[in-house]
Order: structure tokens, then sequence, then C-alpha cells
């Protein structure tokens, strides 16, 4: 303890811990204040920050120019550029490009605006992708190291591009913008040539064009590709779920458009915007108080001496705490508040009179603009606060908003049910009886099981029955069963139990089915000690039957299980979800890079599922997305990655054992 300590003393805190009482700020108010004699000018190549600009500042669009929005939207959504792709969950960049390369469109231009590249340097990355493109058609790649273009040919010798060959043969190059290069770089790229252009986290409006508009032919000559990354395809998904707009048979699977994506980056602007108004109206507190310290020197025919007394009162008037008590940080009640609100009593308790022009026009526009949308503050929440105060707001948005109550059905308990527990005469044709049976693969559902509560008009997701009772029909079907239904089996059962002879044998069983929610959990379901009747006693007749794996697997899909107990569990249940995924083997790798094999894992065709022995799969399209939203239903979450499923339906991984 004694050598913590003095590291700590000695190390950390004076170089981590070091701070100042006071602090003396400058922002873009100050650059521009009205005060200035000379006028200064300034150009912006986009509109969407107008609202965040000093109050002494205007904007004015040339007349021919103001029609620049519309047009960039309109090359924009051209139907060629109409070209998506979502990306796996922690994709590698090497994986990204071997997506990308694959890709049916030719792509020569990457603008990693959405910054997914982020496991190497621009030169690996140009140096991956020069590898995996057609040495008959590319012979250069060209990225930017240090604010300089440099090429990298063949033979992985690198160049300053102006002074290469490439330069003069763009058509034989591939382009790497990492995402601080995809403004402010201008290369005149051939006519045909299409640019993949990554979505990331947060993408603004003013980002996104300004990448698009890299390809200067854009809606002409050249055109785009998006891909984006998982977290911001379901952040696509949900908002076009969500809209009004959306059309009643519209699925979950619907393609994903240029609109859709435009929607989404016009409300991640909205949303930057309305943040950097609450640190605009700070910055205006700022520079009242400076405007206010000026005003109180006493000037003499427009001139002052500026002695050293004079110098530091000024510099007293414009300083701001640098460090906030505790006191002060934590004793004033929390609230939420409006960005007007806020701005409003912290101008008041800076008493701040003097610039009363500034502060009317700061309060306007965060009225017309700010909107009522609040935010957790208090009246001397300073940076200290922000972190904590954001991990709220979004522990807010996670609400969810809970259904409405309903009249559930009333449980029935069908005849047929009651004669699956008799052991003379022939078997039961469960596949005829569909008024009792729904079947689900080798498994078959009552019919009560799902219909005890359907409320009407109203999604069937909160509502939705975890699966806690099977019955093993004579050793050959699965019957899963309501509660109702298995509280009667569990009578008749064990009265059967208690009266048959030693030489009869009770091939129907009754047990308890839990979805394995950790790491070696018991699922109870072939555990001989808790079957209806018990199965572990030789002597009366009752031998255990447990239930196959190839069946286990059904089970474990259908109740949300998200851990397996070993590799052969594992293996089945990519093979009933007719998946694919990682590690490969070499007929598997030589299936993924002829295409048999998608991203997320799945093979669609027969005859690829016959060559990766993948015949047990009676999905017929793509299940995945159903699987990750019964299993989020059931667990209330989503699978966590670590999970063996999770891995599996996110990741398109197995994990080993």
């Amino acid at each position: 303890m004694s050598v913590i300590n003095y590291f700590l003393n000695h190390f950390v805190f004076p170089r981590e811990a070091k701070q100042f009482p006071h602090k003396l700020i400058s922002s873009p108010w100050d650059l521009s204040a009205s005060s200035r004699t000379k006028i200064i000018t300034g150009f912006s190549g986009t509109n969407d920050t107008q609202l965040l600009l000093p109050v002494h500042i205007r904007q004015y669009d040339l007349p021919q120019l103001q029609k620049t929005d519309a047009l960039v939207l309109n090359n924009l959504l051209q139907p060629k550029n109409d070209h998506y792709q979502y990306l796996p969950i922690s994709t590698s960049s090497d994986e990204i490009l071997n997506l990308i390369v694959k890709d049916k469109s030719v792509i020569q231009v990457i603008l990693d605006v959405g910054a997914l590249f982020v496991d190497g340097t621009n030169r690996q990355i140009a140096v991956k992708w020069l590898d995996k493109t057609d040495k008959k058609q590319i012979d250069y790649a060209v990225y930017f190291e240090s604010d300089s273009i440099f090429v990298c040919d063949r033979q992985y010798q690198h160049h300053a591009f102006l002074t290469s060959p490439a330069s003069e043969r763009l058509d034989r190059c591939v382009f790497y913008l990492n995402e601080i290069h995809t403004r402010g770089t201008d290369f005149k790229f051939p006519n045909e040539f299409r640019a993949a252009v990554t979505l990331g986290n947060g993408l603004s409006k003013d980002r996104l064009v300004q990448a698009c508009m890299r390809m200067r032919k854009l809606g002409k000559h050249h055109w785009l590709s998006f891909w984006s990354s998982n977290e911001v395809h379901q952040q696509i998904q949900t908002m076009k779920n969500n809209s009004p707009l959306l059309n009643e048979t519209e699925n979950i699977d619907d393609r994903i458009t240029l609109t859709d994506i435009l929607c989404r980056v016009y409300e991640n602007t909205q949303q930057s915007t309305w943040d950097g108004l609450h640190h605009w109206a700070i910055q205006s507190l700022s520079f009242q108080r400076k405007v206010t310290a000026f005003e109180n020197i006493h000037w003499k025919d427009l001139q002052e001496s500026f002695t050293n007394s004079t110098m530091i009162n000024l510099a007293n008037q414009c300083l701001e705490d640098e460090v906030t008590k505790l006191e002060n940080m934590y004793s004033v009640p929390k609230t939420f508040r409006t960005i007007f609100e806020i701005y409003s009593a912290r101008w008041k308790y800076s008493a701040i009179y003097s610039s009363v022009k500034i502060h009317e026009a700061v309060s306007k526009r965060l009225c017309s603009y700010g909107g009522s949308k609040t935010l957790l503050a208090q009246l001397l929440d300073e940076e200290q606060q922000r972190e904590l105060e954001r991990v709220q707001e979004l522990e807010e948005e996670r609400y969810q908003k809970r259904p409405s109550s309903v009249e559930p059905f009333e449980p029935l308990l069908h005849d047929i049910i009651k004669l699956l527990c008799e052991e003379q005469g022939p078997m039961l044709n469960l596949s005829k009886l569909t008024s009792v049976f729904c079947p689900i693969a080798d498994a078959f559902l009552g019919t009560t099981f799902y219909s005890e509560c359907q409320p009407d008009g109203e999604s069937l997701d909160p509502f939705l029955r975890p699966p806690r009772w099977v019955l093993v029909y004579r050793n050959q079907h699965i019957i899963l069963v309501s509660p109702t239904e298995a509280n009667w089996l569990m009578g008749q059962l064990y009265f059967l139990y208690r009266k048959q002879s030693f030489t009869e044998q009770l091939t129907t069983t009754l047990r308890v089915l839990l979805p394995r929610m950790k790491r070696d959990q018991s699922i109870l379901v072939n555990t001989t000690t808790l079957t209806v009747p018990p199965t572990m006693f030789s002597n009366r007749g009752n031998f255990s039957f447990p239930i196959p794996v190839e069946w286990l697997v059904e089970l474990y899909i259908f109740n949300g299980t998200i851990y397996l107990e070993s590799s052969q569990e594992q293996t089945a249940y990519c093979q009933c979800l007719g998946v694919c995924p990682k590690p490969r083997s070499e007929i598997e790798e030589d299936a993924f890079e002829k295409g048999c094999i998608t991203v997320d894992g799945f093979v669609n065709k027969s005859a690829h599922r016959c060559l990766l022995q993948l015949q047990q799969c009676r999905f017929r399209s793509n299940p995945l997305a159903f699987i990750r939203k019964l299993v989020e239903n059931r667990n209330n979450t989503h699978a966590p990655l670590v999970s063996h499923v999770g891995s599996i339906i996110m990741n398109a991984l197995k994990l080993p054992f």
C-alpha cells in the first residue's frame, strides 16, 4: 500500500490532478466581436451551423447559391445511389474491405466519414485494399498520411502522389479517404467512379454531404454506395418502424432506402444543433462578462493608459471559476429545464446587465429554436457533471412504455390433451389434429398455449408466454403445454404412475424446461428426478429418455436460450438455423468466397446446404432477424456477444468451449 500511495502522490496526482482556481477562456464570440473596426469575413461550405454563430455575425447567401442544398439532395437521391449495406457487429477493417471488394458494384473510392476503419492506419488500410483488388485493373492505392497524399504500388513502394505515375492514371487507382480528409480534398475522379460512404453513429447532414461531394460529378457520372455499422442500421430500422408513414403491410425486413438514411441524418443534425445551442448560450455569457469588464474601464478621450493595475482589474473581471466546490455542485437540487431556462438562471446569477442587446438576441434565439425539450441541469452545473447528466438522460431514453391491460382468454383444457396420458391403444396422429396442435418443426404446440392472451390491435410481444412445460409423448414427440394443461397432466400422470404394475412402462412424461441464461446452468428438462413421473427407478419399469440434441436445439431456439452446453449442441444449433459461422473449414471458406454463405452466415440454397451438411434446416429464408427479435422478447434484452447464441446470431462467430 505504501508503494501505491507513493506512486499516486508523486507521479499521478501532480500530473493528472493539476488545476487552477480560475480560467480565462476564448470562443468564436471573441474572435468576431462587433467592436472591431475592420469587417471580418469568412466562408463556410454549409449553412447547417448558422444557428450556432455569434449573434453579431450575419450569414449572407448569394442568390445564385441559395438552391445549392436542393441540388445536392437531388443528386444524392438519384436511383443509382440507392445502394445500401449494413455490417455485422464488431467488424474489422479487413472484413469490411472483403465485403466492398466482393460487392456487385465496382467501388474505387472509400469515403470513411463514419470512421468505421478504426483498427489500422491509413497506409495499412490502403495496402490491404490494394492486395484484395484485381491486379489486371488496379495498380495503385492512394491515401493520406500526415495531411499529405501518398501512393502505394504493387511493389509496396510508397511515393508522393504528385510525383507518382498514379497522378496521371487515376482509373488504375483506389482511393481511401479517412474521416478527417472527407472534406477539403479534391480529386478529379474519372467518370463512372463509385464511392463507398460509411455511416457512423451521430453522423450529421453537414459531414455526410461534405463527404459525398468529394465525388464532384455526383448524380451525373459519379455514384455512391452506403455502408453502415450495425448500430446505425438498428437506429435507422427503429426510426423507419416508428414512422407514422410506415405502411401496415411492411415488415421488419423492409429494405432501407436513401430516404431512410437521410431522415436519420437529419435527425442527428437536429440533435447536434440542439446540443450546440446549450454551449453556444454559455459562450455568450462569457462574452457578455468580458464586454461588461471593458465597459467598466474609465476611458478618457477614447484612450486609456493600460497600466498594470488596469490590466489586473480587467483580467479579474473576465476570469471564471475553474474549480467548482462540492457544496455548490451538489447542494442545489437538480431539475429538468429547457435551454432557455438554464441560460436565464445563469444570466441572473452572473449579474450581467450592461449588454442587454446581446442578452435579448440570445434569449430570442433560444426561445425560437430551443423548444420544450429539457435536460437535467442545475444553476451551477459544470463540465464535471455533464457525463453524469448524459448517463441519466440515456437511462430516461431507455424507458419502455408498458402495454395497456387487456382481458385474457379463459384457459381451455381440450379433451384431446387428456388422451395424451393413455398408454394403451394406438398413438394419436398429432399432425392431423390441427384444431389442437400446431406443428413447429419436430415439436407440437398446443393451440391454447399461444391463444390465451391475444389483445386486439396491439403487439403481442409483451404477452409472449414463456415455454416452461413440455410433454414427451411416448418418447416420440415433444409437446409444449400451458400451465393449465401441465397442472392437469401432472395429476393424471402421477395417478397412473402410482397404479401401474411392475410390468407396465410409462413412456409419456411431463418435464420442466428452462432457458439456459448462464454457463453451466441446468435447464432441468433431462433431469430424471424432476420428470413427472420420475424416470430414475428402473425397477418400476420407467427408463430415462434423454431428449436428443436435435430436438433440444429447437427448444433452445423457441425458449430464448443464450448459452449452450457443448460443441455438439452448438453445431446442431447452427445446422437447425442453416448458418455457417466462423471459424470455417477450407470447404466452408471456399463457399463463403463464392457467395454461397452470406455475411451473417446464412446458407439459402438447398444445394449449398447439402454441400455444407445443413440439410436439417427447414427455414426457407434468413431467420436471424426473427431469432434476434425472439431472444430479445424472451429475455427483455439483446443476447450478449459473449454468449454462444449471441455470438452466432449477431456476430456470425462460434465461441470455443
